[in-house]
């Protein structure tokens, strides 16, 4: 839901990413009669960064209009998506290479703990006799206890 921002004499409705692309439009234009076009472009491009709704720019009737602004958000979009391809590859920012020895290293190293866990479970039932069971019951211990 769009919110409203009043400041002097103005009124903003900051849209949001489910917004249709008119409301954008009319958030330029408030914006423009507010603060002039220069800064009107920086606001209007900050907003759409944070809460820019990608489906507008499938229109091209709101390309048309981005482009008479001199509004381009595909710097924005491209940025975007070179950042998040920047950050698989950099896992952590300690290589490419890394993300490669996670994806290989652990299930390696989980199926050899559940190995692990098997192995050691299979020496303790073959060691475990019916006394060592029978020890696990009250009935067990008290027998026990009655017999001396």
């Amino acid at each position: 839901m769009s919110k409203t921002l009043t400041v002097d004499t103005y009124s903003f409705v900051i849209p949001e990413k489910d917004d249709p692309c008119d409301l954008w439009i009319g958030y330029y234009d408030t914006l423009k009669k507010a603060v002039g076009s220069t800064h009107a472009k920086t606001l209007w491009l900050i907003t759409w960064k944070s809460n820019g709704a990608i489906g507008c720019t499938t229109r091209p009737s709101f390309n048309g209009w981005m482009g008479k602004q001199g509004l381009d958000v595909s710097n924005i979009a491209t940025r975007t998506v070179s950042d998040l391809a920047q950050i698989q590859s950099n896992f952590f920012g300690l290589g490419k290479n890394l993300t490669k020895v996670v994806a290989i290293g652990v299930p390696v190293i989980l199926i050899a703990l559940i190995l692990g866990v098997l192995v050691i479970g299979k020496k303790a039932v073959d060691s475990t006799d019916i006394e060592d069971i029978k020890m696990l019951t009250p009935v067990g211990r008290a027998s026990k206890l009655l017999s001396k």
